[in-house]
């Protein structure tokens, strides 16, 4: 409703007055449609009994099965199960899902809150997906077969993923499977990242492009069959549909489809309708179908890319030079994507301008065609194919090596953080202006001051907050805290997180690791356009503490590191030690009485002091004092290392208002009696993990912080904790709705 009011101004300016009052009325009605038809978010259940029919969007990872599905009532679930054991995980790796309908025990269940603003959020996932709510299903009671031309065809792209994971080659699966029917699920974390590093991520999706060069060569095949060009425009339209289903339904393909259906039909005289009033009708219809697709990134990407060159159609014509022509459509989408990227990704690849003109060319012209091609033959011609797969693979190892050497090459990325709603919005006007500027001059210079202005505003942002902020991240088990300095004048980060691991791998073990540093850390940094770190302070060497370094060292610059003496010489530091050396990063253990200052602010090591390291009692413990607000860090230190810290610093003044990050998650090894008292804290901050295996925090430990009447938040209970020191005061936020 609220981007409709743009339109009333355009729409009164007409000479008729029927087009506004038209508009308007449909706007109206169409929101008070959408509204009623919003699914309506289930509430925590007892156990019940859901007959459940699985989209394509279902994973088997390790010993769980996530995905959609359908209930018999026809409302749209994201299902998670448990297998019993490894047959039972192995029957139904080998099964089609979506052939058969299967009914469940279980509850529904409140979507975990999300880590933090820049984290992944279930709650809004199911939303987007037009999902009703979180089902754990506890047992299967029963299947029964289901057949249908939507089954069908599902069983049909199912069998090609078979066909190319048994077929081609290993190192080409991936990217075969992503490019014919749109799954990209085998694709590893290492792989993605240099794609987005390049900008190129796009071409693994199936596109307009994509579409429309497969109805060409099936439309030029045909037509040297002799087949009439109305039977074989009428076969396309009707073939589409299907494409799209077997090619997976996602916002691009279903864009692709309906608007090559719609110039086909114009083709035939059938139908005559504006490119820029096809892609709207496209998009209505997908909206009306599925309101919350709006918020989804791939929806928003799609149809912003193709509304830029539609519109850009005068600047584009005005080129006849091929390798212009090529450079200005990548130079008008990249741009055109720019504030959605930075909202949803926070970072935009810079090297994406030029990168693209090498590679829409090859997978467009050359890796596409050559799959699409493969593909049949390995069907028709099997004994050809892998003769053709012996001259393939080499050459995609070299495409490969190519991009390794590409996306290592330094400052690729421009990573701002995700611009507030003024800046947004400021983004998209300075960007039409700009469009319409260049458009009527034909020049670039005049019309780049309008790519100046937001680009300068976005980059200021961080630099004028005077605020001092310390984050609490919700890492589950484990504690990560971010230090950001007035006006950006230093970053520092506290410990990653991690995941304590039990035994050897097995059957249960997922596939893809959730990893805290690259899905938590990292994404709440680069967020906060943080890419570079003054002091790393990974205070002991417990996986829970450290585990998450690694990815955080991998992706964002670390000026130094602090460690606790001797530290280094633990199993769980090889990788951190590793990494350091590689990028040549210094790391300076620290021990009790080191200490710096910047700005106004005092930072002071109170532990450990000299000797062998002890585990958690050598854990690092700063003291960060900010004039009326003051910050005690203690890691996992146990009772020991407070009764030292008690001895040497009783005497001090903690300030009125000390925030403490209680020690160890809140066990019964820490956090004692004398401690307490002696800060005598305004606020303890408890970092734990929901449900977590060692009863953190102990009831002990909640006593005494009751006994001396401090107050806490927890950060399983309220997800990510910031305090904000302003003007000698703090204020608290969370990222708990």
């Amino acid at each position: 409703m609220f981007v409709n009011l743009f339109l009333l101004p355009i729409f009164l300016l007409r000479k008729d007055w029927i087009t506004p009052i038209l508009s308007f009325t449909f706007a109206i009605l169409s929101y008070w449609y959408i509204l009623s038809i919003l699914p309506v978010d289930k509430e925590v259940s007892i156990s019940e009994t859901l007959h459940i029919t699985f989209s394509d969007q279902v994973k088997i990872d390790g010993g769980k099965l996530k995905g959609f599905g359908k209930t018999h009532t026809g409302e749209t679930v994201y299902v998670l199960y448990s297998f019993e054991d490894e047959q039972e995980k192995d029957r139904f790796m080998h099964t089609h899902l979506p052939s058969y309908q299967f009914a469940f025990t279980g509850s529904y269940k409140e979507p975990a809150i999300p880590s933090h603003a820049y984290s992944f959020d279930m709650g809004k996932y199911l939303r987007m997906n037009g999902a009703v709510g979180q089902f754990e299903a506890q047992q299967l009671v029963g299947v029964n077969n289901r057949s249908g031309m939507m089954q069908m065809l599902s069983l049909q792209r199912w069998r090609v993923k078979q066909h190319i994971e048994k077929v081609f080659p290993e190192s080409l699966q991936v990217e075969a499977e992503a490019l014919l029917i749109g799954d990209r699920s085998g694709m590893d974390e290492a792989a993605a990242q240099r794609y987005r590093t390049l900008g190129i991520t796009h071409l693994f999706a199936i596109s307009g492009l994509h579409v429309g060069l497969l109805t060409m060569m099936i439309r030029y095949l045909l037509i040297r069959l002799s087949v009439r060009i109305e039977t074989v425009d009428t076969l396309m339209i009707i073939l589409l549909p299907l494409y799209a289903v077997i090619a997976g339904g996602a916002p691009s393909v279903w864009r692709a489809v309906s608007v090559t259906i719609i110039l086909l039909l114009t083709a035939t005289g059938k139908v005559k309708m504006r490119m820029d009033d096809a892609l709207s009708i496209s998009a209505a219809v997908f909206i009306l179908y599925e309101p919350f697709v709006l918020f989804q990134p791939g929806f928003q990407l799609s149809y912003l890319a193709a509304f830029s060159l539609i519109y850009s159609s005068d600047i584009l014509s005005q080129s006849s030079s091929v390798l212009r022509n090529s450079f200005l459509v990548t130079f008008i989408t990249q741009l055109a994507l720019c504030p959605v990227l930075l909202y949803h990704f926070y970072e935009i690849s810079l090297s994406s301008f030029i990168v693209n003109l090498l590679f829409v060319p090859l997978y467009s012209f050359v890796i596409l065609p050559a799959n699409i091609f493969l593909l049949f033959l390995s069907y028709a011609l099997p004994f050809i194919a892998n003769m053709l797969f012996l001259l393939y693979t080499p050459f995609r190892e070299w495409i490969d090596k190519l991009t390794i050497f590409l996306s290592d090459l330094p400052y690729q990325m421009w990573t701002p953080g995700r611009p507030s709603t003024i800046l947004l919005i400021i983004s998209f006007f300075c960007l039409i202006t700009f469009f319409v500027s260049f458009e009527k001059q034909q020049k670039v210079f005049p019309a780049i001051i309008w790519i100046v202005i937001p680009v300068l505003l976005i980059a200021a942002q961080p630099y004028t907050d005077r605020s001092l902020r310390v984050t609490f991240l919700d890492v589950g088990q484990g504690d990560s805290i971010i230090i950001e300095l007035p006006n950006r004048k230093g970053v520092y980060v506290i410990d990653t997180g991690g995941r304590v691991t039990f035994g050897e791998p097995n059957w249960k073990t997922p596939n893809h690791q959730f990893e805290i540093g690259r899905n938590i850390v990292v994404p709440f940094l680069k967020g906060k356009g943080i890419t570079k770190i003054d002091k790393l302070l990974l205070t002991h060497a417990d996986s829970d503490h450290i585990e998450g370094a690694d990815e955080v060292m991998e992706e964002l610059k670390i000026k130094e590191i602090h460690i606790s003496p001797e530290s280094s010489q633990e199993p769980t530091m090889k990788d951190v030690i590793r990494i350091s050396e590689e990028k040549g990063i210094p790391i300076r253990p620290m021990k009790e009485g080191n200490a710096w200052k910047l700005l106004d602010i005092d930072f002071i090591y109170l532990s450990p002091p000299n000797g062998n390291y002890n585990g958690n009692d050598s854990s690092l413990v700063l003291y960060m004092r900010t004039g009326d607000v003051s910050f005690l860090f203690t890691g996992d230190l146990e009772v020991e290392g407070e009764k030292r810290i008690i001895r040497t610093y009783g005497e001090i003044d903690w300030g009125s208002r000390l925030i403490l990050k209680a020690g160890h998650h809140g066990s019964r090894t820490s956090s004692s009696e004398p401690f307490i008292e002696m800060l005598s804290p305004k606020l303890t901050i408890l970092s734990y993990g929901r449900n977590n295996r060692y009863g953190h925090p102990h009831a002990e430990v909640i006593n005494t912080f009751d006994k001396f009447d401090v107050l806490t938040a927890a950060t399983a209970e309220l997800g990510s904790i910031t305090i904000t020191v302003k003007r000698g005061d703090y204020y608290i936020s969370t990222s708990a709705k």
